[in-house]
């Protein structure tokens, strides 16, 4: 198998009008009930102590695709895998169990801006690893979005040690921990292969 990149130490930086639309408001802070709003700030301060967070990525040659037309084109192709852990879930599941609707919900929105976080920092890992190879990375793309059947997470799996991070793929090939993605991002040898907007490093 090929090399793997196991990244940790993740930054935390909250938005508390992203995490409002996450759990479906329409309008920003000024105009939220105190009570939700108070319940965001509270959380905003007690739910790193529930997060676990994990990337792993290995970057592999075409040749050593599966042959699907999502690669096509490409030199290399980091695949990717990560997650936040199951202990905020969990903490979310059990306040819905609990009753207390709005906490539960409020859980779930910092847990999906977590993993869009986890997710914007490994990218920069890997473009950096594309440009140092003098390789230009396209988006990122998940199994599962249009064109890349959410079966193909078998393959992807096939080649990423999820493991080493605590995630696994259930019979459906839906990840667990479920606050988790996968991913690909094709590496082309020309500039204007790739779809990305921006190469920042």
């Amino acid at each position: 198998m090929s090399e793997q990149v196991v990244l940790r130490g993740f930054s935390w930086h909250w938005n508390l009008d992203k995490i409002l639309i996450r759990i479906g408001s329409k309008t920003g802070p000024g105009s939220v009930r105190p009570q939700i709003l108070g319940l965001l700030t509270d959380l905003r301060d007690e739910v790193e102590a529930f997060l676990r967070p994990g990337a792993v990525y290995t970057i592999i040659p075409h040749a050593e695709t599966n042959g699907h037309a999502i690669f096509s084109g490409a030199v290399d192709v980091a695949l990717g895998v990560l997650t936040i852990g199951p202990q905020l879930e969990n903490e979310s599941d059990r306040a819905f169990r609990d009753g207390d609707m709005l906490r539960g919900l409020v859980l779930d929105g910092f847990g999906s801006d977590a993993v869009a976080q986890v997710y914007r920092q490994t990218d920069l890992a890997i473009v950096a690893e594309a440009r140092r190879r003098g390789l230009w990375p396209s988006r990122r793309f998940s199994p599962g979005y249009k064109g890349w059947p959410l079966v193909e997470q078998r393959f992807l799996f096939g080649k990423v040690e999820a493991e080493a991070i605590g995630v696994r793929l259930n019979e459906a090939c839906m990840m667990i921990p479920r606050k988790s993605n996968s991913f690909r991002v094709n590496y082309y040898a020309d500039r204007g292969s790739s779809t990305r907007r921006s190469f920042v490093i």
